[in-house]
């Protein structure tokens, strides 16, 4: 493999970590060409989808080089996006060689990332939490911390399944408003609403309706109205799941 097949790799490799980590595009297409510009090229090109890569490098000899991937992954790990431009900046200042960046880049994709533990307590405690910020009683921060516990391992098996976003938000949104009317039922005193708003608030898209309008700031309109739509949808499913539980349980 020459040496420009590896850097376009290691673009591709950087990019693909922070856009499953939950960078926006124009970040990610940042970082690229930054790491492009060691060849001493004009005319790189690097382009950042929500869901596809694709990278080249102008070649008089053999032509231009280009190479895409794709990318359907998800999550959310700032650690790593800072872990990837802190590796390109590295690289390109001339601290590390190219194996050295590659070597990097492997060492930041297999790093370990949250435990399934630690992710299901972030629901329990978010949801817990926010329920008592918006005036909810202590009962409802404690069914809340219930409903959120049940939604984080309900939302962990669902992304070891690759289940779809629109079908595991709708799932959320359906098992949260159950088990709302559910504790409703048991401790009548606990307000449904105070615990359906602030169970649900783990998996609301805000993350990603931020970064769709920060792309869209930045001018990369196909990967904004992608992100805007996709944060609709989510929005959408869960309200449709919440809708459902409550025409079960019509007295509340």
């Amino acid at each position: 493999m020459d040496d420009d097949t590896k850097l376009l790799n290691l673009a591709l490799d950087a990019g693909e970590i922070m856009l499953t980590s939950g960078a926006e595009t124009y970040r990610v297409q940042d970082t690229m060409l930054r790491i492009l510009s060691v060849s001493g090229r004009k005319h790189v090109e690097a382009l950042a989808l929500s869901t596809m890569l694709i990278a080249s490098l102008p070649r008089e000899e053999k032509g231009p080089l280009s190479m895409a991937r794709g990318v359907s992954d998800r999550s959310v790990n700032f650690e790593k996006i800072c872990a990837v431009n802190n590796m390109s900046r590295s690289f390109v200042a001339g601290k590390i060689t190219l194996e050295e960046a590659t070597q990097k880049v492997l060492e930041i994709h297999y790093a370990p990332s949250f435990a399934p533990w630690q992710r299901i307590l972030g629901y329990a405690l978010t949801s817990g939490g926010l329920t008592m910020v918006y005036n909810g009683t202590f009962w409802d921060g404690v069914a809340a911390f219930f409903i959120g516990t049940l939604l984080g391992i309900m939302t962990y098996i669902m992304s070891k399944r690759k289940t779809s976003y629109f079908f595991s938000s709708f799932t959320g949104g359906l098992l949260t408003g159950l088990l709302a009317c559910l504790f409703h039922l048991i401790l009548p005193f606990t307000q449904i609403d105070m615990m359906i708003v602030g169970s649900i608030m783990p998996i609301l898209p805000g993350i990603t309706l931020t970064k769709g309008i920060r792309d869209l700031l930045e001018g990369n309109f196909i990967s904004g109205n992608a992100k805007l739509m996709e944060a609709f949808l989510i929005a959408c499913a869960i309200a449709a799941g919440v809708a459902m539980a409550l025409s079960i349980f019509p007295n509340f």
